[in-house]
């Protein structure tokens, strides 16, 4: 057995206690009652002599009592003092149980310093938690050893005292606060794991144990990549966990889709964010899981439904098209075999407002739309067959300045008939005895109106002339009541301008 040294009370210490070198046994893995152990005991015995043991003692960051077989303080240090707020001549000679008004008197540690005497070895880190009268609730890690004094056999007390209160309040607020992490982790409905910076389980929610069917015992500590059948081993998602750990960065809506075992295919969104721990300096990921399978799902139902739905519209578009057009053919028929000139001009005027509707269904069908035309193909179209019909392409110029603002078929359709009729009063009225002239089509979307214009350049409206509402009228009239807007006529001699406001 090893052999080392202890500094033992003696008779001049500090005026009460000395302190001198005397040999006690230890045990192989170096535990011993002294406060200096050596591998040489000849230069530690030889230094240790060197040194004044009050200094020694001086030194020591514990509070340090010297008791007697009787717990009697014999030797209190100046931290003891110090940190119980005492007085030396109310403490050395005192019982431990009374001093400080009877502070001391706690049955745990009286209870192991009494093992001590009737024959226990040693007391290490023993603690006890307590409120003091002066200085508040403390708690103190207790280590005790019984020495023999050389020479007379007599028997002391060694106890050390450090006071821990703030470790233990540290670590138990931590506790605390590990336990509220973990209830509130427990109780969110959606998926939720916390990882080290390794990537390992730390906790888990008890939502992603019922969502994807796992035990925890399969789960806490493995990780991220290592769970189930490596459902979550994929790159790109460990690329940027990785770079959450590394660069602070955040992951948000990351897709995975997955067959998992027990559930099947999932379709699950995922976020993650580092998380600093105040205490311990840990970093902490957070990562967030919301099965969207069900949604997914849904989506996909809903746009083959809708795919289908716009099949269907683009069909009968296309069938009200060719309607259209054979209605409009027999109308031409009918008028062909007509003497009448007025009544071969009504039906002329017919056909080209069913061809006007026509017009907007061929562009329908053209760009593949069920329910929106753009303005400026739709509109282009429209007039340019108005004008082929009225044989003035020829000699006409026709202006269109048209935004590529998209229309509704319920603006659309009323739209390209009053345009359809003010194209048409333009080429009845202003180039007469004229080989040439300009027609001018005009739509800008401004604030919260859309302005619709259709000029021309010929005489203008005669401000004298009787005006007799025709059908033609009160088709624009209708038809810009309908929505919403009002019409502005403006015409003097370089011509005639019509605008049209609709709100959007």
């Amino acid at each position: 057995m090893h052999r080392g040294s202890l500094i033992a009370p003696g008779p001049v210490l500090h005026d009460h206690f000395d302190l001198k070198l005397i040999h006690v046994s230890w045990s192989p893995l170096g535990h011993h009652c002294g406060f200096a152990c050596s591998g040489g005991p000849d230069i530690n015995v030889a230094t240790l002599r060197q040194l004044d043991p009050a200094e020694i003692v001086a030194s020591l960051r514990e509070s340090l009592l010297v008791l007697t077989e009787e717990l009697v303080v014999e030797y209190a240090n100046d931290r003891f003092l110090r940190t119980f707020d005492v007085e030396k001549g109310a403490t050395v000679g005192s019982r431990l149980a009374a001093l400080g008004n009877g502070q001391w008197d706690i049955p745990a540690l009286l209870d192991e310093l009494g093992k001590i005497v009737s024959g226990g070895a040693e007391v290490e880190d023993f603690e006890v938690d307590h409120v003091f009268e002066r200085i508040g609730r403390r708690v103190m890690r207790l280590n005790a050893r019984k020495t023999v004094r050389p020479g007379n056999g007599s028997r002391r007390i060694l106890l050390a005292i450090e006071d821990v209160t703030a470790e233990r309040d540290a670590a138990a607020a931590l506790e605390r606060e590990r336990l509220l992490s973990v209830g509130i982790v427990a109780t969110l409905r959606e998926p939720l794991l916390v990882l080290d910076e390794l990537l390992a389980v730390v906790s888990a929610s008890r939502s992603f144990y019922t969502t994807f069917k796992v035990d925890p015992d399969a789960t806490l500590g493995r990780r991220l990549d290592d769970l189930g059948n490596g459902q979550w081993a994929l790159p790109e998602l460990l690329g940027l966990l990785a770079d959450v750990v590394q660069k602070n960065t955040v992951v948000e809506d990351f897709e995975v889709s997955h067959s998992f075992p027990e559930i099947g295919e999932r379709v699950v969104l995922l976020n993650a964010r580092k998380v600093f721990r105040e205490g311990n300096h840990t970093h902490m990921l957070l990562l967030a899981m919301q099965d969207v399978t069900g949604q997914r799902r849904l989506e996909a139902e809903r746009e083959a439904e809708l795919g289908h739905a716009g099949r269907l519209l683009e069909e009968l578009n296309h069938r009200v098209m060719n309607s259209l057009s054979i209605i409009g053919g027999i109308i031409g028929l009918e008028a062909r075999t007509m003497g009448d000139t007025a009544c071969k001009a009504a039906f002329a005027r017919i056909r080209a407002r069913i061809d006007a509707i026509g017009s907007l269904y061929r562009c329908l069908s053209h760009v593949g739309s069920v329910d929106t035309v753009t303005a400026d193909t739709y509109l282009t179209a429209l007039v340019e067959n108005v004008v082929a019909s009225s044989g003035h392409a020829e000699t006409l110029s026709i202006e269109f300045d048209i935004s590529d603002a998209r229309l509704s078929t319920q603006v659309a359709v009323p739209l390209g008939l009053i345009v359809n009729e003010l194209v048409t009063n333009s080429l009845k009225y202003a180039y007469q005895g004229r080989s040439d002239g300009r027609l001018g089509i005009e739509l800008a979307v401004e604030g919260p109106s859309m302005i619709v214009s259709v000029w021309d350049d010929g005489p203008g409206l005669d401000p004298g002339a009787r005006v007799v509402s025709g059908l033609g009228q009160k088709l624009i009239d209708a038809f810009t009541g309908q929505l919403g807007g009002k019409m502005q006529v403006c015409s003097d001699a370089p011509g005639t301008r019509h605008t049209l406001i609709l709100p959007l």
